[in-house]
């Protein structure tokens, strides 16, 4: 019975080291020495394509098409082309839905949760 146990015991540690090989994020290298290669914050410009970095919606993430984000230019030529000088530089650029996508995903969640740690804190201090 014990040698079928130790067998049985093998194949798992076999099928966990697989699962992780095989479904485990790998990373260069040059992701973690290099600076230009760690994951960009929101907004950032990269710097050989110059696409900007923009937020995806998880809810949409099916229709993200990479090669449609701006770039560098893409946004001065927008800004230079622009008539409605009134308006916020940003929502007389295609990054204007990008920072709504940012406010919605990001953002709200984020002002949520940070109040409600406000919240429990209030609640630990006033039962003090």
């Amino acid at each position: 019975a014990k040698a079928s146990q130790s067998g049985a015991v093998k194949g798992e540690e076999v099928l966990t080291q697989i699962m992780f090989y095989l479904c485990y994020p790998r990373l260069d290298i040059n992701v973690s020495k290099c600076m230009n290669h760690l994951l960009k914050a929101p907004f950032v410009v990269h710097p050989k394509t110059q696409r900007i970095c923009v937020p995806l919606d998880p809810q949409r993430i099916q229709d993200f098409d990479p090669t449609t984000v701006p770039t560098l230019n893409d946004i001065l030529d927008e800004l230079d082309r622009s008539t409605d000088k009134g308006a916020k530089d940003i929502d007389r650029t295609a990054l204007a839905s990008h920072v709504k996508t940012f406010e919605r995903t990001f953002l709200k969640a984020a002002e949520k949760s940070a109040a409600a740690a406000r919240f429990t804190a209030n609640q630990a201090v006033a039962a003090f």
